[in-house]
């Protein structure tokens, strides 16, 4: 059956190959990587441009929480009309109810800002000065990002 000479292979512990070494890495992995870095860096600058864009946004809600005459809540509105509107257009509202008419708050505080520019007494109540900041803190939230 067996010819002389002939020996049987080892079946129990066959020979395997070496194992697959992990380095060094095809090039393939070096370009994917690149890519990756890459697309991650101008994700992160456009976050970057992103978030100095919205430096107005931030310094007009911290603004929103500080005490306030009616004159000095109006010139707060029109710094934050003048991020959103031509200069040219901002510029030519001369009474507060032409600037207010663009800002999203109930028609009592509309009329109340109005009456109490450039008095004497120009000072808000707290319950109005509360429902103010909700409104023009809503209002900054809903517009646009520039």
């Amino acid at each position: 059956m067996l010819e002389k000479g002939f020996s049987v292979p080892e079946l129990i512990n066959p020979a395997l190959p070496q194992s697959i070494s992990w380095l060094p890495l095809p090039p393939g992995w070096f370009v994917s990587g690149g890519l990756l870095l890459i697309a991650l860096l101008i994700f992160l600058l456009f976050r970057l441009a992103r978030w100095r864009r919205n430096l107005w946004r931030r310094e007009a809600l911290a603004a929103l929480q500080q005490p306030h005459s009616v004159d000095s809540w109006l010139e707060l509105i029109k710094r934050i009309l003048l991020m959103h509107q031509p200069r040219t257009l901002v510029s030519h509202t001369l009474s507060p109810e032409q600037l207010l008419q663009q800002v999203e708050i109930d028609h009592d505080l509309r009329q109340q800002l109005s009456d109490k520019y450039c008095r004497p007494d120009n000072q808000l109540d707290a319950s109005q000065v509360a429902r103010l900041q909700s409104q023009l803190k809503n209002w900054l939230e809903k517009l646009p990002y520039v």
